[in-house]
C-alpha cells in the first residue's frame, strides 16, 4: 500500500490532492489539518476507509513530534510499499510593509511556512530511516521565493528558506543507503483562499493588488484540482528528486 501524509487538507490544493489519491483503493491518505473538508468523505467514488485525519495546528511546533508518534503508531511497516510526505499547508498573512505587521502574525507565518515543514520532514526521515522502500518528500513552495513583491516579506522569506532546506536535505540524503527523495515546487498562480486574501487587500498595504484582480477577472488562475493532478504526476515520476527545485509544473 502507498501511504501519503499531507498537510493543509481542509481546502484548496490539499483537499484536491486527497480527492485524487482516494480514487485508488491502494492508497492510504493521512491528513494533517486544523479542520477537515466535508467534501472528502462524501464525494462520489471516494473511499473514506482509506483516509485518516489528524486535527492539528502547525503553529504548535513543540507538539509535532507527538503528532508523528501518533501517525506512525498507525502504520505497519510490513504493509508499506512506499511512503510520501507532502508539506502543503501555508499561510500568506501578514500582508503589508513589515513595520506595520504584528509580531504574532510574523511568527505564525514563519512557523507554518518554514519551521513546521522542517520538523515534519525531520520526523518523517527519522521514522523511515531504515525502511528499504520508496520514500519521498514534496515541499510546496512559491514563486514568491524568487520573484519578490513588496508587502509579502515574511511569506517570501519563509518560502525561500523552504527551498534552501530542500536543497540541504538532498545533500544529506543522496549518500544514504535508503535515501528520501526530496523536491521543492512552485505550483503557479492558483485560485485558493490565499488568492482571495490577496485580492481583498487594500492597495495601500499591497501595491500589486490590481495585478492579481486582473488575473482573476481574466480567468488566468489555475484550479486547485488541475494543480493537484500535476503535483501528483511530479511526485510519482521516475525522475523525481533529480531536480530539487521545480519552478514550473508541466
Amino acid at each position: 500500500m502507498k501511504y501519503f501524509i499531507i498537510t493543509g487538507t481542509s481546502r484548496g490544493i490539499g483537499e484536491s490532492l486527497v480527492k485524487i489519491l482516494l480514487n485508488d483503493g491502494n492508497n492510504q491518505v493521512i491528513c494533517i489539518s486544523r479542520g477537515m473538508s466535508e467534501n472528502i468523505n462524501f464525494d462520489l467514488g471516494l473511499k473514506p476507509g482509506n483516509v485518516l485525519n489528524f486535527s492539528f495546528d502547525l503553529n504548535n511546533l513543540t507538539d509535532i513530534e507527538s503528532l508523528f508518534e501518533s501517525v506512525f503508531s498507525l502504520i505497519n511497516e510490513d504493509d508499506v510499499d512506499s511512503i510520501y510526505l507532502i508539506n502543503n499547508a501555508g499561510i500568506l498573512s501578514p500582508i503589508g510593509p513589515i513595520e506595520e505587521t504584528i509580531s504574532e502574525d510574523v511568527i505564525r507565518n514563519i512557523n507554518v511556512n518554514l519551521i513546521a515543514p522542517i520538523l515534519l520532514t525531520s520526523n518523517f526521515i527519522r521514522y523511515t530511516n531504515n525502511w528499504e522502500i520508496d520514500k519521498r518528500v514534496l515541499n510546496i513552495s512559491s514563486g514568491s521565493a524568487k520573484y519578490l513583491l513588496s508587502s509579502q516579506s515574511p511569506y517570501s522569506t519563509a518560502k525561500a528558506g523552504l527551498d534552501s532546506f530542500t536543497k540541504s536535505i538532498y545533500l544529506e540524503q543522496k549518500e544514504k543507503p535508503y535515501p528520501v527523495k526530496v523536491a521543492s515546487v512552485y505550483p503557479g498562480v492558483i485560485e485558493t483562499k490565499l488568492q482571495a486574501e490577496i485580492r481583498s487587500t487594500s492597495k495601500e498595504k499591497f501595491p500589486y493588488v490590481e495585478l492579481f484582480n486582473q488575473l482573476f477577472e481574466e480567468g488566468k488562475l489555475q484550479t486547485p484540482l488541475d494543480t493537484a493532478e500535476k503535483l501528483i504526476q511530479l511526485l510519482m515520476s521516475s525522475d523525481y528528486g533529480k531536480e530539487t527545485l521545480v519552478e514550473e509544473l508541466s
